[in-house]
Parts: C-alpha cells; sequence; structure tokens
C-alpha cells in the first residue's frame, strides 16, 4: 500500500471518528465541520475521476492537512485563536498544495516550457488564495463570523498589537495573502529541479 493510500484512509477513519464522537456529545457544529472536511477528502479523486487531473502524493497530503487545520481544529475548536501563528502556517501550506493543484492542470500540455509552468503554478496559487480569502469574506457576511479577524468587539483574538495603524481584518487578510504567496514561491524554486 502507498503512503499516500494509508494517509488517506487513515485521514478518513480519524475524521469519522471525531464525527462519532462528537455526535456523542451532541456538538453539532463541530460534527458538521467534519463531515464537511471528510466529504472534501475527496476532491482530489473526483478531480481524476471526472476531469483527469492527477495531483501529486504531496500536495493531497498538504492538502487534507491544511482541510483539517483550518475547517476542524481552527474553525470549530477554535486554533485561530488560541495561537497567533495558526492561520499563517494554513495559508503557508495552502500555497504549497495548490501550487501542486496547478502543477497537476497543466501537466496536460507537457509541452510548455518550465518557466511557463512555474509561472502558472504561481498564478494559480495565489489566485486559489485569493478566491479562499473572498469566500471568508462572504462566510463572515452571512454567518456574522470573523474569520478575516475585522470585527473590533468579538470574542476572538484578533493577535494584531494595539498601535498598528490598519485595521484587523486588513492585516489579517495581507498576512494570509503573504504567507500564501511565501508557500508558492518556495514551491516554485523546489520544483524547478523536478520539472
Amino acid at each position: 500500500m502507498n503512503i499516500l493510500y494509508l494517509f488517506q484512509f487513515v485521514f478518513r477513519c480519524l475524521t469519522v471518528a471525531y464525527a462519532f464522537f462528537y455526535l456523542l456529545k451532541q456538538k453539532y457544529k463541530i460534527m458538521g465541520s467534519l463531515i464537511l472536511v471528510l466529504a472534501l477528502s475527496f476532491l482530489p479523486e473526483l478531480s481524476d475521476w471526472f476531469m483527469g487531473i492527477v495531483i501529486d502524493p504531496f500536495s493531497i497530503i498538504i492538502y487534507l492537512i491544511v482541510l483539517y487545520m483550518a475547517l476542524f481544529l481552527g474553525s470549530s475548536l477554535g486554533y485561530y485563536d488560541r495561537y497567533s501563528w495558526w492561520d499563517r502556517t494554513i495559508h503557508l501550506l495552502s500555497g504549497v498544495g495548490f501550487f501542486g493543484f496547478g502543477a497537476a492542470i497543466i501537466k496536460t500540455n507537457a509541452d510548455s516550457k518550465k518557466a511557463v509552468i512555474l509561472l502558472f503554478n504561481f498564478s494559480f496559487s495565489v489566485t486559489l488564495h485569493v478566491i479562499w480569502e473572498v469566500l471568508e469574506y462572504i462566510s463572515d457576511c452571512l454567518s456574522h463570523g470573523n474569520a478575516q479577524r475585522w470585527q473590533k468587539i468579538h470574542p476572538s483574538v484578533n493577535h494584531v498589537s494595539e498601535r498598528t495603524l490598519q485595521p484587523a481584518g486588513l492585516v489579517d487578510t495581507m498576512n494570509d495573502t503573504i504567507c500564501c504567496i511565501v508557500g508558492a514561491a518556495a514551491s516554485a524554486a523546489v520544483w524547478w529541479f523536478f520539472i
């Protein structure tokens, strides 16, 4: 059994076990986020089955880690508020994972030059991140959440200095974007040697 299949199997079994645990504790919101994590864990396979886009195992593992960190640990268990570095770590890893998704898409055109492939992957990664930030904003607007740390009075911790000149939401979004760009750029540097 290869490492990716083993990782996916263990990941999904743990997700289902946690979902049952929170079902028994009648914590339906947490259980719902775990069901969403489980459903989204099948996206790489669905992209292969329906679109012929084969994502590399490393990027799939990073994707699953980001899903778990963002939706379950971050949102449901409050890690965003407990650890100031949590959000930045997720966005750094998403830059790496999204880069791999871009690589899988452009791999269908093997005649492309290395620089074009890396530029596409970098751009694709940053674009997916921008879409992510827009979805966070929409989610905040619809659910009165605080994923972008824009609310001044909210029980969450904004992790922004009292002396900052910019509002917390802007600082959070820019830090997330910069972390994604750093992750995508680091991936481009590594992939340069593998393409």
